[in-house]
């Protein structure tokens, strides 16, 4: 059986991420799906964003309409920025993607 890759849409879509307790501004680079490729910047720590970690996303289709996606860190690139913040690269796994964002994602 041939494997399937899951088509990665470049978009640039300013997201919030939950994770715990805490809220994160961040922006969606590209996203299929199975996954979405986020950067971000923070204070002092990049623990929430460890692999492994669960998080939510959420973020605006259109006004009015917002999509929110359980996932979990895949993977983390994080590189100081500032010398309190750091500038991070998350790959993200969308765990049971809603049938509400599959019809957004092929409308793209």
């Amino acid at each position: 059986m041939k494997k399937v890759i899951p088509v990665r849409i470049p978009v640039y879509i300013k997201t919030t991420i939950a994770a715990g307790d805490k809220t994160y501004a961040g922006v969606i680079g590209n996203i299929s799906a199975n996954g979405a490729f986020v950067e971000n910047e923070t204070k002092k720590t990049v623990a929430p964003f460890m692999p492994g970690k669960e998080l939510k996303l959420k973020f605006k289709t259109s006004p009015g309409n917002t999509l929110n996606l359980n996932c979990v860190v895949i993977w983390l690139y994080s590189k100081e920025a500032t010398p309190d913040g750091f500038a991070n690269s998350l790959g993200l796994e969308i765990i049971k993607p809603p049938a509400k964002f599959i019809k957004w994602l092929t409308s793209l």
